[in-house]
């Protein structure tokens, strides 16, 4: 039976290494867990850490969580029938439109409750945002507001166009900040920067203003999201999806009219993006896949068994994909090595391949 393989130490070491080296940067380490479906056993492996606020796009999810002692960022609107939920049980939500924020008001007025924002602003990914020349307008619009809080804004890279932030990206940021600051008389206590796409600046550059990076894919992945290469000081393996062989047999290459060992395993494409999965093993590849089932050339390797496990890497979308499925189970992996590294930490540096 196909699975999902969690190693919790790899998780909190990678969770442990990002925290320290934005800890010396002076910037606040934001884990986005949206992409592990509400894991009440990786969000408490990463709060075990002290880290008490997450990021996450589903309020479902942080309903899930909610007897942790942890509070959220909502990186995505919810429907207006969620608004109620939403402003009793997150603590920040990033907002885009004016109409919505007003309407939040109205709830969080008639709730006795005060929420707190963050405004998105539309940079370069052009995904969400306010548009910068709007922002003004904006921040006057909220402070008009009784029962919302402005806490900060935030930035957004690589999650629809690929373009990666530079170094005049936060030159230009920091320059933004410092006007809207400045022209309304109001310093923001959260200036997020953007997501894992950001760090390769954060080693290189004085990020100025930016206090604050929501992670998910390089915690997660330990990838450099802006290159898809290894971060060296990363696990890139703490979560891998396992399938069994099913079935073991001869096959012809219709086009060469070759012959070739094929394995079926136990997943398709109802379990997981079958595009973004790698065996583990390099001599073995994948060669098409059904809605049940992944065809897999063995390269003529005769070991194999009907049986026998093999085990997937997954890029975020597969990730996310398979950790959704209901009927995949997930087997948690505590290993006492990587505790120990934990527990007796010196940061390594943070490097890429």
């Amino acid at each position: 039976m196909a699975r999902i393989n969690v190693n919790l130490s790899k998780i909190k070491y990678n969770a442990k290494v990002l925290q320290t080296v934005l800890e010396r940067k002076n910037i606040h380490f934001t884990p986005v867990v949206k992409c592990v479906a509400g894991d009440k056993r990786i969000v408490s492996t990463i709060e075990s850490l002290g880290i008490t606020h997450f990021a996450e796009s589903r309020l479902d999810n942080i309903e899930r969580l909610k007897d942790l002692k942890v509070t959220f960022t909502l990186l995505r609107a919810p429907s207006e029938s969620e608004f109620d939920s939403m402003i009793s049980n997150v603590e920040i939500s990033i907002q885009t439109e004016l109409g919505t924020i007003r309407k939040l008001n109205t709830i969080a007025k008639r709730l006795s409750m005060t929420h707190q924002i963050m405004l998105m602003i539309d940079w370069k990914d052009g995904r969400e945002g306010v548009l910068t020349y709007d922002m003004i307008d904006y921040v006057n619009e909220i402070q008009k507001l009784s029962h919302i809080e402005l806490v900060g804004i935030a930035f957004n890279f690589m999650c629809f166009k690929s373009l990666a932030p530079d170094e005049n990206d936060i030159f230009m940021m920091n320059q933004f900040v410092t006007a809207i600051e400045q022209e309304m008389g109001y310093k923001f206590k959260v200036v997020s920067g953007g997501n894992s796409s950001m760090l390769p600046q954060t080693m290189y550059n004085n990020l100025g203003e930016i206090n604050d990076l929501r992670i998910g894919e390089a915690l997660i992945r330990g990838v450099d999201t802006t290159t898809y290469k290894p971060i060296a000081s990363l696990y890139q393996d703490a979560i891998v999806l396992e399938a069994e062989i099913i079935e073991i047999k001869p096959r012809l290459n219709q086009g060469t009219n070759q012959s070739y060992l094929q394995a079926i395993v136990d997943i398709g494409y109802l379990d997981t993006f079958t595009d973004g999965i790698q065996p583990v093993a390099n001599e073995i590849k994948i060669i098409g896949a059904s809605s049940d089932h992944l065809m897999i050339d063995l390269n003529n390797q005769d070991h194999y068994q009907v049986g026998d496990r093999i085990q997937f890497s997954l890029n975020y979308e597969a990730l996310s994909q398979s950790m959704y499925m209901k009927n995949l189970t997930k087997t948690y992996i505590y290993d006492s090595k990587i505790q120990t590294l934990i527990e007796n930490f010196n940061t390594p540096e943070y490097s890429r391949n």
